[in-house]
């Protein structure tokens, strides 16, 4: 697949699709999350099922493994993850992009909101396993499973060859998911934040791409370079914010570096 030049400030990406959106494939696994949601909500069930899944985390995988996957959902970490990909996909960036404000309200605009207390805030500390900083409040919805299903959704509606986007869908769907759950192995969300975050995060990524189709001028030069310097401040920002994980810290370090890495390639296009 060409990469755009940087030098030609009238070029668009002919490779980019601009008016395609597959409604379908984003209604589907909407409706579902919501009808989960309103499941865990109504079941009475959501202090025990965190219990119980919190504690099947801890006894299936160490406490490294989760500390390490719940950075993947945090605004830095999924953002410096994707920004390699900006030279061959650049509608996956844009459409985390542009699904960016909409996921912000909704996850921190709940939050203040509903203002919910956090495990930690309930239940005593040796009912379950708490990993990472011990916060108290401002549980729902959890915003890592909102920021997952956001890249989730950009990547899987935005596949380049729709004939293959079911082949995409599984381990994508697979790993925003582990992502979103990570925040209850880690005992910072209960079930319910954590499959609204996902219900209002692919949304919100949803309405991204869409908006990505109808912005063909987002692959154009300028557009190109935008999206490369907020992928590289991001990344750099990510060296310097701890995360609430510190016994990821070497993790955080080469997930900087290779959003860093990313960034800087599809910025080297000005060079050549």
């Amino acid at each position: 697949m060409p990469s755009p030049d940087l030098h030609d400030d009238d070029a668009v990406r002919p490779d980019i699709p601009v008016a395609t959106f597959p409604l379908a494939w984003a209604l589907v696994p909407a409706l579902v999350l919501a009808g989960l949601t309103l499941a865990i909500a109504l079941g009475g069930r959501n202090t025990p099922l965190f219990i119980e899944l919190n504690a099947a985390a801890g006894n299936a995988l160490p406490a490294r493994f989760w500390a390490i996957t719940t950075l993947c959902g945090s605004v830095l970490g999924a953002l410096a993850l994707i920004a390699p990909t900006l030279k061959t996909q650049p509608r996956w960036l844009a459409s985390a992009l542009l699904a960016a404000p909409l996921a912000i309200l909704f996850s921190q605009g709940g939050k203040r909101y509903f203002d919910v207390l956090r495990p930690a805030g309930v239940l005593q500390p040796e009912s379950f396993n708490l990993i990472g900083q011990k916060l108290y409040v401002q549980s729902f919805p959890s915003g890592h499973a909102t920021t997952a299903f956001v890249v989730a959704a950009a990547i899987i509606l935005a596949w380049p060859k729709p004939e293959t986007r079911w082949r995409a869908a599984l381990p994508v769907l697979g790993m925003a998911g582990l992502v979103a759950f990570s925040r209850i192995a880690v005992g910072a969300h209960w079930p319910l934040d954590v499959v609204a975050g996902a219900a209002g995060g692919w949304t919100a990524g949803a309405i991204g791409v869409y908006l990505s189709t109808r912005l063909p001028s987002l692959y154009g030069p300028q557009g190109m370079r935008a999206m490369a310097a907020i992928a590289l401040a991001t990344s750099l920002a990510l060296l310097f914010v701890d995360l609430d994980q510190p016994s990821a810290h070497l993790y955080r370090i080469g997930l900087a570096a290779w959003g860093i890495g990313g960034a800087a390639a599809a910025l080297s296009n000005d060079r050549q």
